[in-house]
């Protein structure tokens, strides 16, 4: 089914189809990424499924029966099938959907890890996918903090930590001061050992990241989770070296995992996510609009400033405050009145810019020529359109995607979106 609110328009006249080399070893062909997605198809041992039974299926047998759904005759596993469709345009960059640094960075059930063997293999089938395919794929490094559900970690035997013991208190879809409070795993501050425990975690998960064989990984400071609380005022009330009393200590712990993950493997494999006005888990960016602006000017000065001296990242991937709250469909809880274009002109790196990029289209066409390091990010639509990338070029029309079942466990609605047909 055609998604009927989508308008074509032509990107192949601007630098969306221009070639951007990431470092000597990544040169994209276009400026679509695949953004990271949070799928749900894992184990109960965080571990990505890659089970060939769908594949005996009716529907699928009926899916590959069409020519024009261009997967090929292998036999793949479920999550490596996904990678592969999506990577099928040569030189195209895709991240992953969020994965859990270490056990206790988790505290949701049937999203991926990245610190087991088994967690590594069976991510190695996703990076030898892509691969094949002659594109690119960073890991996105994950700690949930507060946003974690606390009843899921009290039955790991883990505690529900954050920055501070300030609980999430807006738009709190897991319920979580209530699930913390009914079993008896009240949120608290993480110690200053415990903080250098995680950045440990992340250089680790970093480490089995490219073990796996990804081209980077992206380290996730937005969206509510755990780096992103010590960000967030609101959050963070700690008065120790890591507390919101200055710029420095706010940002202290994002640039310790940063620092040490570019010292170890080349800052030039290492990209960051931010989400300055973002109100998703309880952040509070868009509550003081000039206080978000000095704060997040201050991390691309420091982000810039890295980049000279030639330790700065790969890429900030920065989250448009046109999609402030991740709950909500395209279009609505746009903060007016603000724009990323101002931290982008203080870093002169790479951006890749997401929210709403496939129905505000013009937005996408007008950003990717404001200069020749933008990238442009797609998930739903991403989701629901394998091809994507060909049907941006030719200004074909989109597939509309099916958000129940974005989370569900199987193929359907997964691997088995239909690639573009002539006779749409």
């Amino acid at each position: 089914m055609l998604d009927q609110r989508y308008t074509p328009v032509d990107l192949k006249t601007t630098n969306f189809f221009k070639p951007l080399k990431l470092n000597d070893n990544i040169t994209l062909q276009h400026r679509g990424v695949l953004a990271p997605l949070t799928r749900m198809r894992a184990d109960g041992d965080h571990v990505l499924k890659q089970t060939t039974d769908y594949t005996e299926e009716e529907d699928w047998k009926n899916f590959i029966s069409d020519p024009a759904n261009k997967t090929g005759d292998k036999k793949r596993g479920l999550t490596e099938e996904y990678y592969h469709q999506r990577s099928q345009k040569k030189g195209t960059l895709l991240i992953t959907e969020a994965s859990f640094i270490s056990e206790k960075a988790g505290g949701y059930d049937n999203v991926p890890g990245i610190y087991s063997e088994d967690q590594v293999k069976s991510f190695s089938k996703i990076t030898n996918a892509v691969h094949e395919n002659e594109s690119y794929i960073f890991l996105q490094l994950w700690h949930l903090g507060r946003a974690a559900i606390p009843a899921v970690l009290k039955r790991d035997g883990l505690d529900y930590v954050s920055a501070s013991d300030v609980y999430i208190h807006k738009d709190d879809i897991y319920e979580t001061k209530k699930s913390a409070l009914e079993f008896d795993n009240p949120l608290r501050p993480l110690t200053i050992e415990e903080i250098d425990s995680t950045v440990q975690d992340y250089l680790n998960g970093a480490r089995n990241s490219f073990k796996a064989g990804f081209d980077g990984v992206e380290i996730h400071s937005a969206n509510g989770y755990l780096l992103n609380q010590f960000l967030d005022k609101n959050s963070n009330r700690r008065t120790d070296e890591y507390g919101a009393q200055n710029f420095e200590n706010r940002s202290r712990f994002l640039f310790r995992v940063f620092d040490t993950l570019a010292a170890e493997f080349g800052a030039d494999k290492v990209a960051i996510r931010l989400s300055p006005y973002g109100s998703f888990g309880g952040m509070t960016g868009g509550d003081d609009i000039e206080e978000t602006e000095s704060f997040y000017t201050y991390l691309f000065d420091q982000f810039e400033e890295r980049r000279l001296k030639g330790n700065g990242p790969v890429y900030v991937s920065l989250v448009e405050p046109r999609v402030a709250n991740l709950l909500l469909p395209e279009g609505e809880g746009e903060l007016d009145g603000v724009s990323n274009d101002l931290y982008i002109s203080h870093f002169s790196g790479v951006v890749l810019r997401a929210g709403n990029m496939a129905l505000g289209n013009a937005f996408t066409k007008e950003i990717v020529d404001q200069n020749d390091r933008t990238l442009v990010a797609y998930g739903r639509y991403f989701i629901a359109n394998p091809d994507l990338i060909e049907r941006l070029e030719n200004e074909w029309p989109l597939n509309k995607y099916d958000r129940s079942t974005f989370y569900t466990p199987d193929f359907k609605g997964y691997i088995d979106y239909p690639y573009f047909k002539s006779t749409e």
